[in-house]
């Protein structure tokens, strides 16, 4: 039986004594566990959480001011001034006491709960496998459970927990890490009874160091899972995760691979003037051909990830059709825009700024390559931003993107950030005899992009979240 949530079922479960204060306001639902302060209103506990630029202590006067039930504040938190009753719960830690309830909340709900981890491709995998299973547990009927963006760490992770409802049929949980150890601590508050690696490469390696550490961590997420009885999903195609399929002994697997023979094998092609298709065999007696909701072999390869989780929880192919049917990509992941004045034929634009790491950049481009052939486009242009936490290396993990340019054809080269000079340069030192342009700014990079760009070219928008590239996006999207 799942218990209701309430200020009582958080001082238990955090083994605080009830309180006098509350009285019978301890068994009255709440509404939501809240983190952001301007969410917390009437029937909501906010938790004052520390973060990078805030501390949610400050705003405990507005959580109160707006109706919070109670605040969930660190010992010694001074009642603050003012208008507000809402109840001050104190404990040592808030993160860790968030943490605790999430735990707690997801050991009430039976349901199948899929980890969805990985150095790239998360959460492009993570929307479309939430988009399948909506095919099987649609939104009438309570629908799936999924994580909001990327809210994938220590934070983000119990906030997805803590939204689970009775409803929910099942849930899918982005788990991402940034240095060792980080992986179990998820793993053990998720409790997923499947899980599925899209792709390794390097990534936080300020913390992670080196590749063989991101796929010793990253694994644990097949690991733990398997260990418990639970489905794993194993690509053939990723060198650092295949070997897994014989490894780990225990749980069930369900291989896949875009290139050699696997329990689900999928086929791949671009089709001139439409659509990728994705033949897949293995969910049926017979080859099942889907319609590619995003452009790209490595959007074909996170949703043979996704379609490998959907067969663990036994959804049928019509579901599966029916959920892809519904499909809405992430903004700023692999979205496909067009620019262009009206009445000429637009330029497509990949939009592509959430993130970045030498193996999405690789795959960016890539992308670029087959989206301009599908398009009849001429040239193609790639605007690309700094890639961040990639550790001590990180120039060379820059200029190794000359290889990719080359090897893609790219012949219109446009960057921004400190970082992307080390790319000029060895272009530059291989002779390519392309347009190489570094920008000081977003808006000079738009300039020289909206000044050389011709309608039918095909962009690519790419660089690590703190960039900003979206910035380019914006300073065209006026002109469109």
């Amino acid at each position: 039986m799942i218990p209701s949530l309430t200020i009582g079922w958080v001082r238990q479960t955090l083994g605080l004594p009830a309180s006098p204060q509350t009285g019978d306001l301890a068994f009255a639902p709440l509404s939501s566990i809240e983190t952001d302060s301007r969410r917390a209103g009437p029937g909501t506990l906010f938790v004052a959480v520390p973060g990078e630029k805030f501390d949610g202590h400050s705003f405990i006067p507005q959580a109160r001011a707006q109706g919070a039930a109670a605040i969930l504040c660190r010992k010694g938190t001074p009642l603050p001034p003012g208008n507000g009753a809402g109840e001050m719960i104190e404990v040592p830690d808030t993160v860790t006491a968030y943490r605790d309830l999430a735990r707690a909340w997801r050991r009430c709900f039976d349901i199948p709960v899929v980890v969805v981890a990985g150095s790239v491709g998360k959460t492009t995998t993570k929307e479309l496998l939430a988009s399948i299973l909506r095919g099987k547990w649609p939104e009438a009927s309570g629908g799936i459970l999924s994580t909001k963006g990327s809210q994938n760490g220590f934070l983000g992770i119990p906030m997805t927990l803590l939204d689970l409802r009775p409803s929910h049929g099942a849930a899918v949980v982005e788990v991402g890490i940034d240095e060792p150890g980080a992986m179990t601590q998820h793993m053990d508050l998720v409790g997923g009874t499947a899980a599925v690696l899209t792709a390794l490469a390097p990534e936080h390696l300020e913390k992670l160091i080196d590749l063989p550490t991101v796929a010793r961590e990253e694994a644990i997420a097949l690991r733990r899972v398997a260990a418990s009885g639970g489905t794993i999903g194993v690509s053939l195609d990723d060198p650092w995760i295949g070997f897994l399929a014989t490894d780990i002994q225990s749980g069930r697997k369900i291989t896949y691979s875009l290139t050699g023979p696997a329990s689900l094998r999928g086929h791949y092609r671009e089709r001139q003037g439409s659509g990728g298709e994705l033949e897949v065999h293995g969910l049926a007696p017979g080859p099942e051909t889907f319609r590619m909701p995003l452009p790209g072999q490595h959007n074909a390869g996170n949703l043979m990830a996704a379609l490998s989780m959907a067969q663990a929880l036994g959804l049928s192919v019509a579901e599966i059709r029916r959920g892809l049917e519904g499909f809405r990509g992430a903004e700023g992941r692999s979205e496909l825009r067009y620019w262009g004045a009206a009445g000429v034929a637009p330029s497509p634009v990949i939009c592509d700024y959430y993130n970045a790491s030498p193996a999405s950049m690789e795959s960016g481009l890539a992308m670029l390559s087959d989206v301009a052939r599908r398009h009849g486009s001429r040239r193609t242009f790639a605007c690309l931003g700094d890639m961040l936490e990639l550790g001590p290396e990180e120039l060379g993990f820059h200029r190794g993107l000359a290889a990719a340019v080359e090897r893609f054809g790219v012949r219109e080269i446009f960057l921004y950030g400190p970082r992307m000079k080390a790319l000029r340069d060895e272009l530059a030192r291989r002779g390519f005899d392309g347009e190489v342009t570094h920008s000081e700014s977003h808006a000079e990079l738009a300039l020289k992009l909206r000044e050389q760009a011709q309608p039918g070219d095909a962009i690519l928008i790419k660089g690590s979240r703190g960039m900003k590239m979206e910035e380019v996006w914006k300073a065209l999207a006026p002109k469109s």
